[in-house]
């Protein structure tokens, strides 16, 4: 199962992921990045340290996504916090190397 909590942190909207991202019910965090997109958020931190469990399929196709909306609409979207597992899979999918990912969540403010 998939949580989602969202914080605001001034014009930045911070959502905290956690759980599993494997199946269908990580939808859930493409539907709410949809949302805010929607709504006029065009700044979004990601905080992956409560993803104990990600595959490339659903979990990374599920971050491409949310990435995608975001540019497509003029806004930045970065990751914050992954765990070691899913600092590995952005590793050995190169993925890394096209997403903006920072260590703390306070890097991903700064950069914001």
């Amino acid at each position: 199962m998939l949580s989602i909590q969202e914080l605001k942190d001034g014009d930045i909207i911070i959502l905290q992921v956690a759980g599993k991202m494997l199946d269908t019910d990580a939808r859930a965090l493409s539907e709410k990045v949809k949302e805010l997109v929607t709504g006029g958020v065009r700044k979004i931190i990601l905080d992956l340290s409560g993803i104990n469990l990600m595959n490339s399929c659903f979990g990374l196709g599920i971050i491409a996504s949310c990435w995608g909306n975001m540019n497509r609409a003029n806004g930045k979207l970065v990751i914050a916090n992954p765990s070691p597992k899913v600092t590995k899979l952005l590793e050995i999918t190169k993925l890394n190397q096209v997403f903006a990912v920072y260590q703390t969540l306070e890097q991903a403010k700064l950069k914001m």
